[in-house]
């Protein structure tokens, strides 16, 4: 089984672009995700400190490493190792109880709490990075290939946003009781 290329290039840039702009939260306000990691109660006392300078250069060179011929494959498994490691915190905090904990998953002006659905995209996630494991189809691109790489770029991008503002209005909502 292999992948298309424009699927692959997809993925690529799409996940790139993903830990770039988690490595630009992370850095822009360190204490806010300091404090988020310290939350989820599963480092010893200076791990929090620690992640939150060295995650940001993990996810950037994981980001880089989509673009690097050579790299593709091992950036595809550290960010699938990446996300699961997440994952696994999300979820062993979930079943603690601990949901009202900020993820610091990104920057937000309100924290986002610990939730099902944030373990379902980052399975997703996974999914989408174990894909770029898989050989890559050799062949000639066409002008085409380009527009569907745009129109999918664009297209994630504006799934992506409209997932990252439901996930921080609905619990605004509840917070106001707007839902039941």
């Amino acid at each position: 089984m292999s992948v298309d290329p424009v699927i692959a290039w997809s993925l690529r840039i799409g996940l790139a672009a993903l830990f770039v702009t988690a490595a630009w939260h992370k850095l822009s306000d360190r204490q806010r995700f300091e404090t988020a990691v310290r939350a989820y109660e599963l480092l010893p006392a200076r791990g929090p400190s620690l992640l939150s300078w060295s995650l940001p250069a993990v996810e950037v060179a994981i980001a880089a490493g989509f673009f690097y011929p050579p790299s593709h494959r091992p950036a595809a498994v550290a960010a699938a190792a990446v996300l699961l490691v997440y994952t696994g915190a999300i979820a062993v905090n979930l079943a603690r109880g601990r949901r009202a904990i900020d993820c610091g998953c990104f920057a937000a002006r309100s924290a986002t709490p610990l939730s099902g659905a944030l373990v379902a995209r980052n399975v997703a996630l996974v999914a989408a990075a174990s894909v770029l494991m898989l050989p890559v189809e050799i062949r000639t691109l066409v002008w085409i290939d380009g527009l569907t790489l745009v129109a999918t770029l664009l297209t994630l991008s504006l799934l992506w946003g409209a997932t990252q503002r439901l996930s921080q209005t609905g619990p605004a909502l509840r917070r106001a009781g707007g839902i039941q």
